[in-house]
């Protein structure tokens, strides 16, 4: 584990090396800009003395973003060891985008919404402290008690218990692309995409380092970004949904980036199994109403039908990855059963945020000068309703794919 200060530590790119005695080095690359004296942990790693090589660990003064200007800082406090009585029976890594991060059912732990605020229409923010992953307290994956384990991931994680090794790399707005491995460069202008929606300053999430041959579990949802799903929802909003040709081929052209993205995780991991989630209906479409939503009716059905379109591509994703040469251990769970009486314009408590207004937290969007309501990242993602329900459905997966 290694000690975050309050003052001083404001880099999303801590690169910690890891000599573990045999020859071999492990990365693992962190976001420091908590703001608050705490731990982290930096994984559970064996130790030897066979002289082979050193045991240390380190902390690298270089990141990723760096300019060579000072302009985050990387602060070295202390390291702390904890003896294991054994090799905990889950190595777990949260992925994906916002509907892993758990966007919407706020709290959000520390270094995941800071500002200032984002532009809407650029979705950048003018400064490099800008980290809207938002992974919540409340996530489906922190809520999920797995298999012959006594409590949930995140109580868990959270005491740094010995049965189990948690990270996530899981962040709000991210694309198929903000895997990585490598730094991210915008095809256009050739100049490194970091401070933009999904990336921030945050390595690539493959990048960071936590996929290695111990995990034994991957979790992610991912495409909702790369199908133009925020744009979609917001002309359904304001004006009226886009062309159904339009976005039925942008879903084609997401879902068709998904085996990559899954062979890479298994390349890195190649002994864990990888459940991918699907993103459910939103609304009961028969029950909106004004007053329930700000969508209209016709609007809600046709943002479900693109659901519905959306997993059906989802899952040949994921069988394309499994007949692959590579033969990538995945399963594909849509969550959709889960969601019934749960959706928005339910009866029953809705799981699932309507339009929200922003900004509802440090890193959210804002809108100054606009004529328009302005809406915030946690608008139509699940709240604290809906990630029970997520995690729920994260167990059928589970038993789906015999972990």
């Amino acid at each position: 584990m290694t000690h975050i200060p309050d003052i001083a530590a404001t880099t999303q790119q801590a690169a910690y090396v890891i000599n573990t005695g045999d020859g071999k080095s492990e990365t693992r690359i962190i976001n420091t800009h908590l703001r608050q004296n705490t731990w982290v942990s930096l994984g559970t790693f064996q130790f030897t003395n066979s002289g082979s090589g050193p045991t240390s660990v380190s902390l690298s003064n270089t990141t990723m973003d760096g300019d060579g200007t000072g302009s985050a800082d990387i602060a070295w406090d202390a390291i702390a060891f904890q003896q294991l009585p054994g090799q905990p029976s889950d190595f777990v890594v949260a992925m994906g985008d916002s509907y892993s991060s758990g966007e919407g059912a706020e709290p959000y732990l520390p270094g995941t919404d800071v500002g200032p605020y984002a532009s809407q229409d650029t979705s950048t923010s003018p400064d490099a402290t800008w980290n809207a992953c938002r992974q919540s307290q409340n996530s489906w994956i922190r809520l999920t008690t797995l298999p012959h384990q006594t409590n949930t991931i995140g109580k868990t994680a959270d005491v740094f218990g010995d049965s189990l090794d948690y990270q996530s790399t899981a962040c709000s707005g991210a694309y198929t692309y903000n895997f990585g491995p490598g730094e991210l460069v915008d095809t256009k202008t050739n100049q490194p995409i970091w401070g933009t929606m999904g990336q921030y300053h945050e390595v690539p999430q493959i990048a960071a380092g936590f996929l290695d041959e111990h995990t034994t579990l991957v979790a992610l949802t991912i495409g909702g970004n790369d199908a133009g799903f925020s744009d979609v929802v917001k002309h359904c909003v304001e004006l009226d949904c886009p062309a159904d040709s339009k976005v039925k081929g942008d879903i084609v052209a997401a879902t068709a980036n998904i085996p990559g993205v899954l062979a890479a995780i298994h390349d890195k991991a190649p002994n864990a199994k990888i459940v991918l989630l699907g993103y459910p209906e939103l609304f009961n479409a028969p029950n909106v109403i004004l007053g329930c939503s700000v969508m209209a009716s016709s609007n809600a059905s046709q943002l479900n039908g693109w659901a519905d379109y959306m997993e059906t591509h989802e899952a040949d994703a994921v069988a394309t990855a499994v007949a692959s040469q590579a033969h990538v251990p995945a399963t594909f769970y849509w969550p959709n059963a889960e969601f019934s009486n749960h959706r928005i314009c339910d009866n029953a408590t809705s799981g699932i945020n309507d339009a929200v207004a922003a900004p509802t937290g440090p890193g959210d969007f804002s809108c100054p000068g606009s004529k328009l309501p302005c809406g915030s990242m946690e608008s139509y993602h699940p709240n604290n309703t809906g990630t029970p329900i997520y995690a729920a459905a994260f167990l059928n997966a589970l038993r789906a794919a015999n972990y």
